[in-house]
């Protein structure tokens, strides 16, 4: 519920925002607010992540669970006024030399506010996740959801472009002090405790943390500037903020197709985790056969639909955006091996294989994304920058299966490695 409602009301949202502005201001408007998240996302370094593996690992351990919520808050503390502080200061450079729209500096200046609050989500979301607080994740998201649709509405409404990326803002905001006052309910039994020790390990988990952290966050690194250059590669190219608004409707119904598989896998993940935490790696395996299956099976009865209806479906959005329809057929395919991916990336991510997913999935990806639509953006528009993910998804697939094979070797291993130990 709390995925659902929280993707949901970002396509409410804009659903809302397209019918209140034109469609080359949609175009600038979401190239704004990607700007924004992607900056977020990068900046997090995987904190929300790495925020819901050590809660869950350490939910039983007081004075572990408090260090990695310590070190965790702090950092994410500072990345949201260091990612606010990069963004706002670098709005001219972007507007007039990377996007050649300087009309954009003033929106680019003021959607870096919103920077603080999207990494706190990040963490929050993770930080819930972890200690299983689903319901209260889930009631928060739905709370604030339906404030940031009415927020950015109505600031579309009132004042064009400026008024629906200040409402992003302010939305952004709510929602993170809405699920921050959620997470203190839920961690009044854990903050408040007598022991005051987990200061001692504070040091220890830090360096595990960042273990684990730091090719984690690199991935993002590597992923998330990829997923904003493709939109900036093809506004260069092409100077149509129309194609950006179409890319943008595009990518945001193949989001919604991943989105089961998304929430099968972060459902999931912290039984995984306690579940190897605690050796007993046949329960994981099982985790893992019944994510895959679910999330395989639930995108692609999504995109059968989406591709059968994708005319009627754009059509819902705007007359103008039908043009498109083939785009999104194709994306489809991109849908289906991305959301089968994210299921098998629960075992690498159990198995701690971070830097080799670097290495098999994310650099070929993102090399094989980056070349087609540089290559072809110039020529083809929109329909290069399509291709790019899909060419992008199905590389991404074969790396991360073959990962995920090793991982589950691994796992059969280390369960044969404890057995062996118990029966001696």
């Amino acid at each position: 519920m709390a995925t659902f409602s929280h993707q949901g009301s970002t396509f409410v949202s804009n659903f809302l925002v397209i019918k209140l502005l034109d469609h080359v201001t949609y175009g600038k408007f979401s190239l704004v607010t990607l700007t924004a998240f992607y900056a977020a996302n990068v900046l997090q370094f995987a904190i929300g992540l790495t925020a819901s593996k050590f809660v869950a690992r350490y939910v039983a351990d007081d004075d572990r669970l408090r260090s990695a919520i310590w070190v965790c808050g702090v950092f994410t503390f500072a990345s949201g006024l260091v990612g606010f502080a990069i963004l706002a200061l670098s709005s001219a450079i972007l507007a007039r030399s990377v996007f050649i729209e300087p009309s954009l500096t003033w929106p680019l200046t003021v959607v870096s506010l919103s920077v603080p609050g999207l990494i706190g989500m990040v963490f929050l979301g993770g930080l819930l996740q972890g200690l299983h607080e689903f319901r209260a994740l889930a009631i928060s998201s739905m709370l604030s959801g339906l404030l940031f649709v009415v927020i950015m509405a109505a600031g579309a409404w009132m004042d064009g472009l400026i008024g629906a990326i200040w409402g992003f803002v302010a939305g952004s905001t709510i929602r993170c002090m809405i699920m921050g006052g959620a997470t203190m309910l839920a961690l009044r039994s854990v903050v408040i405790g007598r022991s005051v020790s987990w200061r001692k390990v504070r040091s220890e988990m830090s360096e595990e943390i960042l273990r684990f952290q730091i090719p984690a966050g690199l991935a993002g690194f590597i992923t998330l500037p990829t997923l904003w250059l493709i939109p900036t590669i093809l506004t260069r190219s092409t100077q149509n903020f129309s194609d950006v608004a179409l890319y943008s409707v595009i990518f945001m119904l193949k989001s919604l197709v991943v989105i089961p598989a998304s929430v099968i896998s972060l459902a999931l993940q912290p039984s995984a985790e306690k579940a190897c935490a605690l050796d007993q790696f046949e329960e994981a395996t099982r985790i893992f056969r019944a994510s895959s299956l679910a999330a395989f099976a639930f995108a692609t009865v999504a995109a059968l639909f989406v591709a059968i209806c994708a005319q009627k479906v754009l059509t819902v959005l705007g007359q103008s955006f039908a043009v498109a329809a083939f785009e999104l057929q194709l994306m489809m395919i991109a849908a289906v091996a991305e959301a089968t991916a994210v299921s098998l990336y629960m075992r690498i991510q159990a198995t701690g294989r971070m830097w080799g997913s670097i290495f098999a999935t994310l650099l070929p990806r993102d090399l094989t994304m980056l070349f087609i639509v540089t290559a072809f953006a110039a020529s083809y528009g929109l329909r290069a920058a399509i291709v790019a993910h899909v060419a992008g998804a199905t590389v991404n697939l074969i790396g991360v299966y073959w990962l995920s094979v090793k991982a589950v070797g691994r796992l059969g291993l280390s369960s044969g490695t404890v057995q062996s130990s118990r029966l001696s």
